[in-house]
């Protein structure tokens, strides 16, 4: 991967942000990462991070992301996404295989369920955490490519960057908490 670290550009804020828009710097360097050996993939929901919820181990972000979908109603194929294998990429196949099942309002809970998971998995790993504050105001970039216009940059670099936008969200209210702390 090449240096994941450019300079880039802030528009200008939309005339109506919904709850999710983060305020940066116009002069704020953004930060992208993804998957593989570059800096910041911790910051991926493929991140060799486990995360406990609700009692039970999650081997990955990913892992958690994908039960979700299937575990208030579906349980069972809940449970056999966070223990079929280790690998994010059998939880991602695994939800696609039973997309059919998928809890029917997921659409509109997506973001929010992706905040939740982001914050526990950045709060159970302090070392992620000092990582996620460290970036300080930079815009952070899921860049993904082709792979996903929703949760990262899409192909044309222009699309939603979801998991950006949620980690910029997570690390203001780490950052809060921790000026709190210091108080």
């Amino acid at each position: 991967m090449e240096d994941n670290i450019e300079d880039e550009e802030v528009e200008d804020e939309p005339d109506e942000p919904d709850e999710r828009h983060v305020t940066l710097p116009n002069n704020a360097k953004a930060i992208f990462f993804y998957e593989g050996n570059g800096l910041y993939n911790e910051f991926t929901s493929a991140g060799p991070y486990p995360i406990t919820f609700r009692g039970k181990q999650y081997p990955t972000a990913e892992h958690l992301y994908q039960a979700r979908k299937f575990l208030d109603h579906r349980p069972t194929l809940a449970e056999h996404i966070r223990r079929g294998s280790d690998r994010p990429r059998f939880a991602l196949t695994e939800a696609r295989r039973f997309q059919n099942e998928t809890r029917q309002d997921w659409n509109d809970i997506c973001i929010s369920v992706m905040d939740e998971i982001l914050e526990l998995k950045f709060s159970q790993h302090v070392i992620l955490r000092r990582m996620l504050v460290a970036t300080g105001s930079r815009i952070l970039i899921y860049s993904c490519g082709k792979y996903d216009d929703f949760l990262g940059n899409g192909a044309d670099g222009n699309r939603r960057n979801e998991l950006g936008l949620a980690l910029m969200r997570l690390r203001s209210k780490l950052t809060k908490r921790e000026v709190i702390e210091e108080k």
